[in-house]
């Protein structure tokens, strides 16, 4: 399938779309090859959820009319707009003090902020001043510092529904999805604002999503079937739209080390992954309604 004219990508670093890719959709996790999860002590497969899909890995670069198709305009809006770039070099010189690179396990990434006092206040005040140039006056919240494993072929799962003393092995990967806390009409996602992830790991992660809004995803479905009959929600949306378009295309970003992005990741299909990664994958991510 070609891509729509739908959830837009503006680069801050430049023009160039070399760091993108595109594939021809996405597969139930069942039919994909699983890479195995070796990394310090740990050697396993990832497990998934039942109705988990995958992107397919036939990458390729982007046309000249799939980067037309994707490329922003000057309407970009906080839920129509995925932004990729650079963040201030004082943030980065800051972050840097802390050696984040050399962590293992998220432990060791809380234990350098919390042994860095002063170094940790910098960040958090580089930061404020970043993410105000950037939120033109709305509110923002930090939501997580968070790690993930090398090698994942997508790397949201739902640990609330797990032990405290969960294991690595015991995480079930939801795949490509949206997001959504509150339970509200897919027509009314664009609503939500959206997020700012920052790569603070040493290697180079992906970011992964579909150019369709909920709302085309939902007009979709409702080609192909009877949306109310099936209670197509904010929760199954992402289930029945893979079941019945999964040669949708999925995007690929490249997020290198100290750049972000900002995705509506409650109004698009979106998964972050590590897949052929080797050192441990250190983000952190703030909830707001950022925009150029």
């Amino acid at each position: 399938m070609k891509i729509k004219k739908g959830i837009m990508l503006h680069n801050q670093s430049g023009e160039d779309y070399d760091c993108i890719t595109i594939n021809s959709g996405v597969m139930h996790y069942t039919d994909q090859d699983r890479d195995k999860v070796i990394y310090e002590d740990l050697s396993f497969f990832p497990s998934y959820e039942e109705d988990a899909f995958t992107p397919k890995r036939n990458w390729r670069e982007l046309s000249d009319q799939e980067i037309k198709t994707l490329k922003s305009t000057d309407k970009r809006t906080d839920s129509n707009t995925i932004y990729i770039g650079d963040i201030p070099e004082n943030l980065k010189t800051s972050l840097q003090k802390l050696n984040l690179e050399n962590c293992k396990n998220r432990n060791e990434v809380f234990r350098k902020f919390m042994e860095n006092p002063e170094a940790t206040l910098e960040i958090n005040q580089a930061t404020e001043e970043f993410l105000k140039s950037k939120s033109d006056g709305k509110p923002f919240r930090f939501h997580y510092l968070g790690t993930n494993l090398p090698n994942l072929e997508v790397v949201a799962c739902d640990t609330t529904v797990l032990p405290s003393d969960h294991t690595e092995q015991d995480k079930k990967y939801m795949g490509i999805h949206n997001d959504g806390t509150k339970y509200v009409s897919p027509y009314a996602l664009y609503k939500s604002g959206n997020r700012l992830t920052i790569n603070l790991g040493k290697e180079t992660r992906s970011f992964l999503f579909v150019n369709l809004t909920m709302t085309q995803a939902l007009n979709m479905l409702k080609q192909k079937m009877d949306t109310q009959k099936h209670q197509v929600d904010i929760i199954s949306i992402s289930k029945y739209f893979f079941e019945y378009f999964p040669d949708y295309p999925v995007i690929k970003i490249d997020q290198k080390p100290y750049q972000y992005y900002i995705a509506p990741t409650d109004n698009c299909f979106h998964d972050g992954s590590t897949l052929g990664m080797k050192a441990l994958d250190i983000i952190i991510v703030y909830f707001g309604a950022f925009r150029f």
